[in-house]
């Protein structure tokens, strides 16, 4: 019998580096129901750097520079 895989909800947060402020985003997994934030590590995708967030859900990708950065001319 095959098996039915559920599709996972992605969501992209844009989060900022403490040290450079470089813009970047990390994807989350939706979940329902009430989630308590928590700290969790990032490490700039600029200076390389670790530094906390406190977003709700866990983070499961990125960081990625943002689209936005990613096609603007150099």
């Amino acid at each position: 019998m095959p098996q039915v895989q559920m599709k996972r909800a992605i969501i992209p947060i844009t989060i900022s580096c403490v040290h450079c402020q470089q813009e970047q985003v990390v994807h989350t997994e939706a979940r329902t129901g009430f989630w308590q934030m928590a700290h969790q590590s990032v490490k700039c995708v600029k200076c390389e750097q670790n530094f906390d967030v406190m977003i709700p859900d866990a983070i499961i990708a990125g960081p990625f520079l943002p689209l936005k950065l990613l096609r603007s001319p150099l």
